[in-house]
């Protein structure tokens, strides 16, 4: 099967700048799955993002070699409208993402853009509010919104676009626990009951083992790991070296080991430590 997402060895320097921003990096993708990236500030994570819309090169300019496909489509050879329609991305600061004075308008600006018949708009817009939980929005004015119902309304209006692959940086990084909770429970919604792509730039790693079926490690601008949650937060040496921190139960159990006591397996949950501890205890 063809993979949805292909990178073939990117490299990209913004403009007015020696040092790239990334570095020959390749991976693909497969349709239906759920990707983390993470690494520490300045890896390179969000100019990835801008490469699956074509941003990146179309909007930002700069160098770039290499090659981005998404769904078929070659991200330097079309139109960012076009590639809109298959890929959707949701920044951290949803308001730089909001203009319109009422959530409905806000919702339909993209489909508009289309030039979609206006039933198929009203169909999208209701569909896309509903999913969101924001049914009973569509009059409301987007500033007047919390934190997280401007995230899930920044999330309806990609998700009105019916793309395939959705890329959200840091959705959660401006909201409380609660906001956060709400917006990542919608991505794991469109993820398992849509069937969408997801490709999510985060900091925190309890969504990531929560949540993703496969994480990229960015450093540098280089892609360094490529694995399951449990391969990545297993490698203490890894993360030490590109100062990430694994999830609370998985540095407890890495520092526990570092003790001298026999932990095989690095729990990546909390029941999976609970267990792994009572197991040990009983021993």
């Amino acid at each position: 099967m063809q993979p949805i997402v292909e990178l073939h060895n990117v490299t990209y320097s913004y403009p007015n700048t020696e040092k790239p921003a990334l570095k020959d990096i390749s991976f693909s993708i497969e349709a239906g799955k759920f990707v983390a990236v993470i690494g520490p500030t300045g890896a390179g994570k969000s100019t990835l993002c801008y490469c699956f819309n074509g941003a990146v090169p179309r909007l930002f300019s700069g160098d770039m070699q290499g090659q981005v496909i998404v769904s078929g489509c070659d991200t330097y050879e079309n139109e960012i409208p076009v590639l809109a329609q298959h890929v959707g991305l949701v920044v951290q600061n949803a308001r730089s993402q909001l203009f319109n004075v009422t959530v409905r308008e806000e919702v339909a600006f993209g489909c508009e853009n289309l030039g979609l018949p206006r039933e198929e708009i009203r169909r999208r817009l209701q569909e896309a509010l509903a999913f969101v939980g924001l049914s009973d929005f569509e009059d409301r004015e987007p500033t007047a919104l919390s934190g997280g119902q401007q995230q899930r309304v920044a999330i309806a209006c990609v998700l009105a676009m019916e793309p395939e692959v959705l890329v959200l940086d840091e959705p959660t990084s401006e909201l409380d626990p609660i906001g956060s909770e709400q917006v990542m429970e919608v991505i794991a919604r469109l993820n398992r009951d849509l069937g969408k792509t997801v490709i999510l730039v985060t900091h925190d790693m309890d969504f990531v083992t929560r949540y993703a079926d496969r994480v990229l490690v960015l450093s540098d601008g280089s892609l360094v790991e490529d694995g399951s949650p449990r391969e990545i937060f297993s490698q203490a040496d890894l993360l030490k070296k590109i100062r990430i921190r694994p999830p609370q139960v998985s540095e407890i159990a890495l520092r526990l080991r570092e003790c001298g006591i026999p932990i095989t397996s690095i729990p990546i949950t909390l029941e999976e430590a609970a267990r792994d501890l009572e197991r040990l205890h009983n021993g």
